[in-house]
């Protein structure tokens, strides 16, 4: 699907091959040859989303951008892997970033570089070409071979194993196994509270007894799913793209204060998170996590169930740790982040 945003259409040259349940927006410039794979999502709405010839982008990758401040610039010949993520930087032609794996902020990926499953590229981290880069953080191990690049990318394209690139820890990629959950529940017949002025993007899908505050918004792609349980996002939160939100009663509620950012490419079930509160993109949260009023989950981490983020703290790693106290000029940006945000909610719901 193509939505506008504002005064942008998305201009996708032709040929392409995008699945119904992918998402191009705003102000996305595409070459011919993009492959889109269920629920992909490249979302330019607060600044340019460009991708040159024959992109590919697996069934959950997620490309966005920093409103008003950094594109994001996607090369030829790039190959993104399933539920992967790029977010405002630069990638350079023939790039291979693998399963899972997340490209930060102003990072310059150079050309012919593999990004390795599950890896954190951070912000403002530059890569020389043709090097094979891992871990968290990356660090280059070795360069890579031309014919080693061509077969990485082929077995994300053509959805084949390889100990490089492709993830078996990846939650469902398609939008059938929360569907099927819902069929066979009572959560079925349940339903919440969403105000009119909230915002749910149209591949989203939202579940069971949910209720959505005034300003807030859940983006494309997103699975916010109760069960027989009970998720609140209170008001002006936002869930961002491609994030997992499941819950049922066995495993408790799922809390949402006001003011709180879900990053996208989320995973997280029964949780109490506070207000202003921020959960870092690509991130995976275990059940029964409480992030106290103003607390921060880092990108990428993964927070084992049950843990305790204190108010104005930030928690890294994986498994998570907590790091330090968060800045004066994060906490401000955090909150401008949510401001963006609460803008972007009243004009999507101003273009429907």
């Amino acid at each position: 699907m193509q939505i506008p945003y504002l005064d942008f259409v998305p201009s996708i040259a032709p040929p392409s091959d995008c699945a119904p349940t992918a998402a191009i927006v705003g102000r996305t410039a595409a070459g011919p040859g993009l492959v889109m794979r269920d629920c992909a999502t490249l979302r330019g709405d607060g600044e340019w989303v460009r991708v040159g010839a024959n992109g590919y982008f697996g069934e959950r990758a997620t490309v966005h951008i920093a409103d008003a401040m950094l594109s994001a610039t996607i090369g030829n010949d790039v190959t993104v892997g399933r539920f992967a993520l790029v977010h405002a930087c630069t990638v350079e032609d023939r790039v291979v970033v693998g399963d899972a794996a997340l490209v930060m902020d102003d990072a310059h990926v150079g050309p012919g570089s593999l990004i390795t499953a599950g890896s954190l590229v951070p912000p403002r981290k530059r890569l020389p070409g043709g090097w094979i880069y891992s871990g968290y953080p990356v660090t280059p191990v070795r360069e890579v071979a031309a014919a080693e690049l061509v077969e990485a990318a082929a077995a994300i394209r053509h959805r084949t194993p390889s100990a490089l690139v492709t993830s078996n820890e990846l939650p469902p990629l398609t939008m059938d196994a929360y569907s099927r959950e819902i069929d066979l529940g009572a959560a079925a017949m349940r339903t919440g509270r969403r105000s009119p002025k909230s915002y749910v993007a149209p591949n989203a899908l939202v579940a069971g007894e949910v209720d959505i505050a005034d300003d807030a918004s859940v983006y494309f792609a997103c699975a916010v799913v109760a069960g027989d349980g009970r998720i609140s996002i209170g008001p002006r939160t936002n869930v961002q793209d491609n994030s997992l939100l499941v819950t049922d009663a066995a495993r408790g509620p799922l809390i949402l204060g006001a003011d709180v950012t879900i990053g996208h490419n989320v995973r997280m079930g029964s949780a109490t998170i506070g207000d202003h509160a921020l959960v870092g993109m690509g991130s995976r949260v275990g059940d029964g996590v409480v992030v106290e009023e103003g607390g921060c989950i880092g990108a990428r981490a993964e927070v084992a169930p049950g843990s305790v983020i204190e108010a104005g703290w930030i928690w890294v790693g994986s498994p998570a740790f907590p790091f330090r106290r968060i800045k004066p000029e994060e906490r401000e940006m955090f909150a401008e982040g949510a401001r963006v945000y609460v803008r972007y909610c009243a004009a999507y719901l101003g273009a429907g």
